[in-house]
């Protein structure tokens, strides 16, 4: 038998070769080194950085003459890395952060407005927004059949009711489950579990929210009628009202999604749509709040018929809160922002897998309830009234087809404006003044325009080893980033910081 061939051996874009070889070969150049450790947090210490090779020239449109140019001839491997931009912790931590910082400063800036000269004023929010009505609300799931929860004051389930259930399971229990038990969140009885129900659930939550925006503007208008006198139609509170929000997807012990929402109510502009006015005065928050009740008390979404007709629904556990601290808010919201159904119940896998992968990934997971729901997922999309759900494209997600973290149009600024900051704040000096060809070509005025020539080599690291380097200059950057962090909290007396 012929010995294995190693790593990357059949990858024409892989250096070959044993780990230390490739550590070896890094560290032997000074200067080497330096421009690969430079590319590395260039990429921001992606764990799984995008390889490219090519080039971009800056050209003057009118003449065609090659005002400045670039080339990854002269860089390591003849690449240039870029990060993979992943918002799940678990695939790259780095990226991640990155993504869960943005999304604190989308969410801050939502509740206490942003200065517009950082963000070239189109997407600015003003600073009035602290003034109107917001209120963080936390939609839950319905219950699918008891469960083992955390305890610390009784039982997790005392006696009453049934001793035992059909199937013969008890239903009661005198344990005090900690946080770390892994009995939390697992049900009584098996048997009794509705997984299918469980998992036709998390397929209606992105409808099931569209709609309960749809609920909140017929509340608020009914509510309006009441705190003005005169009839308001939901017509006419569209009008006068604005419903802005972030919300994020959390997974709870017992596998099932709930979402965390900051709500805010603006008001409308006449003349111009996007201009984020106050709202009138007798929208207040506990307006809001009572709103928000009743739409998710009444809003309800058909399911496909799978043992007897079903509808979706929010569970009956709501918390409506105030807003005291945006800064808070944004921190708790933003954490939950990067993470998956694997962070919180353990070994599922952060992206798509098939049936295929059932025994590779059972062995992973340490949780029957979570893979009792996966098989649930893909029983179900076999059934010709469940193929719209898509159930068997989002086994990882046991079954949830919505983003983890989204925001209406109108409620603060993008991602992309954000990542422009970073990238003008990153240039800056390098491509001071008017004169700078790749300023003028990358904002699209000055005569000069952008031409790049890229091609796709792969994802990862060129070389055996490169991994563990990149990992330690990460450890030492993500260490010198939280003595920043904590300086800064610091200097600024404890203030909310981003998280």
């Amino acid at each position: 038998m012929s010995p294995a061939a190693p790593a990357g051996a059949n990858r024409p874009d892989v250096v070959p070769g044993g780990v230390l070889e490739g550590m070896l070969a890094r560290v032997a150049s000074e200067e080497g080194w330096r421009a690969w450790s430079g590319q590395v947090a260039h990429a921001g210490h992606c764990l799984r950085p995008v390889r490219v090779r090519g080039g971009a020239a800056a050209v003057d449109s009118g003449t065609g003459e090659v005002l400045a140019e670039y080339s990854t001839a002269g860089n390591p491997d003849a690449a240039l890395m870029l990060a993979c931009g992943d918002r799940r912790t678990a695939v790259c931590p780095a990226c991640a952060e990155v993504y869960r910082r943005d999304t604190w400063q989308m969410i801050a800036a939502g509740l206490r407005g942003r200065v517009p000269s950082l963000d070239g004023g189109a997407d600015a929010v003003p600073a009035s927004v602290s003034g109107h009505p917001v209120v963080l609300a936390t939609f839950t799931a319905p219950g699918f059949g008891a469960v083992h929860r955390t305890c610390s004051d009784g039982p997790c389930r005392a006696r009453g009711g049934l001793p035992v259930c059909p199937h013969g399971a008890r239903q009661t229990c005198e344990a005090r489950h900690g946080e770390g038990d892994r009995l939390v969140g697992a049900p009584l009885c098996w048997d009794c579990y509705d997984y299918d129900g469980h998992a036709l659930w998390h397929g209606a939550v992105p409808e099931l929210w569209r709609r309960t925006v749809i609920y909140l503007y017929r509340a608020l208008a009914r509510l309006a009628s009441a705190a003005t006198g005169t009839a308001v139609t939901v017509r006419a509170i569209r009008d006068l009202l604005r419903v802005s929000y972030v919300k994020v997807a959390e997974y709870q012990k017992r596998a099932a999604v709930h979402l965390h929402a900051v709500i805010r109510l603006d008001g409308v502009h006449a003349g111009d749509p996007a201009r984020v006015v106050a709202p009138p005065a007798w929208a207040d928050a506990a307006l809001l709040a009572a709103a928000i009740g009743e739409a998710a008390g009444r809003v309800a979404v058909p399911l496909p018929e799978v043992g007897g007709q079903r509808v979706a629904r929010w569970g009956g556990q709501l918390d409506i809160s105030p807003v005291a601290d945006p800064g808070r808010a944004a921190a708790y919201l933003a954490k939950y922002a990067s993470k998956t159904a694997g962070d919180v119940l353990g070994g599922l896998p952060p992206r798509r897998f098939t049936r295929r992968d059932a025994e590779r990934v059972s062995r992973r997971v340490d949780n029957p309830h979570v893979m009792l729901l996966v098989v649930a997922c893909w029983r179900l999309s076999r059934l010709p009234q469940c193929a719209g759900m898509r159930l068997d494209d989002y086994p990882h997600t046991l079954g949830f087809r919505g983003h983890f973290a989204t925001r209406s149009r109108w409620y603060s600024v993008t991602r992309g404006t954000l990542r422009t900051v970073r990238r003008s704040w990153r240039t800056r000096g390098q491509t001071a003044g008017t004169g700078d060809p790749w300023a003028r070509a990358r904002g699209g005025d000055g005569g000069a325009v952008l031409v790049r020539d890229w091609r796709y080599l792969g994802t990862g690291w060129a070389r055996p080893g490169d991994a563990d380097l990149a990992a330690t200059l990460a450890r030492d950057h993500a260490a010198v980033r939280a003595w920043a962090d904590i300086a800064t909290v610091s200097s600024a007396g404890g203030g909310d910081g981003d998280g």
